[in-house]
């Protein structure tokens, strides 16, 4: 064989190309194992490799500590070996904080000017530590931080008499490049408005959305003008604040966001989304995420009577929505139809299969169809939970093909995609002409995907 097809010894690289080779052990970790898993055992195997692995500050600069005291004095390893190289830092301490609260102050006090993406998930044990940790970081210099993500995990209440101390964390001022903030379980005090409106991503989780009628969190939306990506997500604890109609709703500043593309808003009270629907102004808006309302004594508190007061979104293109965990409610109906005038430039459709049924009778009335009959629809998939028939497998297709029939008429062109489930015990209930004619209203029979659910 000839000499040039044999492989070239790793020792006998050059050493930039031997730490781009070392590189690709640190790339997609397993997220139950340390970044170091695949590299260590690597670099320990001859000496040459080691030297090379040590000498390269790259290789060094994703620092992991959690609750083992190991991890505290392999980060502070990575730390002198990763030079002046930026640094992606993530803690995640939910164990006798108590104990550990001054030394990872003291670790972050170090690096602070060459953090460049900073996760923490936290359990803090009294309001103490809490004022101690955010009292000796929001001063420090973070000039290189682009990600911040911040989780409070099982804090208690705290209480001072009647009154409940604040859970606000102050944002640091010297973060010029921060583009991405997500947090959970934590509210903001109100910052200094540079910072946010450099904001591309903002991603806020919580049970309660900082209080009715939510004025701090709209004056941080307001703020965040050069936002891409929003996401508010509720975690099950909202109470709904009564019934308004659009017009009722609490005064809150319109919301401006030339750059918007992508908006979620899970598991959030009605009336949030209400405001947020009737105030926002984003011309480039092109993804919708929204969970269906709950139901309130047979009535919703949001604007489906009164959509003149929400100007549709005609530059959204995907639509996602997910079902709240409640029994279906009786306005499936009239949400359908709110969705098609909301949002009346939909391509992709991704929607719960349990609602399906009341989905498409809606849109397939000629009336209906005929406001909006969504022409440039491309895709629509149908959620089911864990795969399992509800027992109206035969009445979704035959909604499908009422869909679609209706489509037709209306010269709308073929979808490119359904995916579609089918039960095989419900398939006595129908002719698998059913499944055929819809094959023949799609753009070709391979765009359609059935799959089989469970009965």
């Amino acid at each position: 064989m000839d000499s040039k097809n044999h492989p070239a010894n790793i020792l006998n690289l050059p050493p930039e190309i031997t730490v781009s080779i070392l590189q690709y052990l640190l790339a997609n970790p397993d997220p139950n194992k340390s970044p170091y898993h695949g590299l260590l055992p690597v670099t320990q195997s001859s000496t040459h490799l080691r030297q090379t692995a040590m000498s390269a500050p790259s290789l060094w600069s994703v620092i992991e500590i959690n609750d083992k005291p190991a991890s505290f004095n392999f980060a502070k390893l990575c730390v002198s070996r990763s030079g002046h190289h930026k640094l992606d830092i993530s803690i995640m301490v939910l164990k006798k904080m108590e104990a550990k609260i001054n030394g990872l102050i003291a670790l972050l006090q170090y690096v602070s000017s060459r953090i460049r993406n900073l996760s923490m998930k936290l359990s803090f044990t009294g309001p103490g530590q809490w004022d101690l940790w955010w009292d000796s970081l929001k001063v420090l210099d973070y000039r290189a931080l682009e990600d911040l993500n911040f989780s409070v995990w099982r804090r208690e209440v705290w209480t001072l008499g009647a009154v409940a101390l604040s859970d606000a964390i102050p944002l640091p001022t010297q973060t010029s490049l921060l583009r991405s903030l997500s947090l959970v379980n934590a509210s903001l005090q109100l910052p200094d408005f540079l910072v946010l409106s450099n904001l591309a991503v903002l991603k806020l989780s919580s049970a309660s959305f900082w209080g009715w009628p939510y004025t701090n969190l709209f004056e941080v939306l307001r703020s965040s003008t050069g936002l891409e990506e929003l996401e508010l997500r509720g975690l099950g604890l909202e109470v709904c604040q009564g019934h308004y109609s659009a017009g009722e709703l609490p005064s809150v500043p319109r919301l401006e966001h030339p750059k918007l593309r992508q908006l979620t808003l899970i598991g959030v009270e009605n009336n949030m989304v209400a405001q947020i629907l009737t105030n926002l102004t984003a011309p480039k808006l092109e993804a919708v995420s929204l969970e269906a309302p709950k139901e309130l004594e047979n009535d919703v508190c949001f604007v489906w009577n009164d959509l003149r007061q929400v100007a549709p979104f005609s530059t959204v293109r995907y639509l996602f929505v997910t079902d709240h965990p409640t029994p279906i409610p009786p306005f499936l109906e009239q949400f359908a139809l709110f969705l098609a005038k909301l949002f009346p430039g939909v391509e992709e459709l991704e929607l719960p299969a349990s609602w399906y049924r009341a989905f498409l009778s809606t849109w397939a009335e000629q009336g209906h169809i005929a406001v909006n009959p969504w022409r440039d629809l491309r895709s629509v998939v149908l959620n089911y939970s864990d795969n399992v028939c509800d027992g109206s497998s035969h009445d979704l297709v035959n909604e499908t093909l009422r869909f679609l029939e209706a489509r037709r008429k209306l010269d709308c062109p073929p979808l490119e995609w359904l995916h579609l489930g089918v039960c095989r015990s419900c398939q006595l209930l129908f002719k698998e002409v059913r499944l055929s004619g819809i094959q023949k209203l799609m753009r070709s029979k391979d765009d359609l995907e059935v799959i089989q659910l469970s009965h």
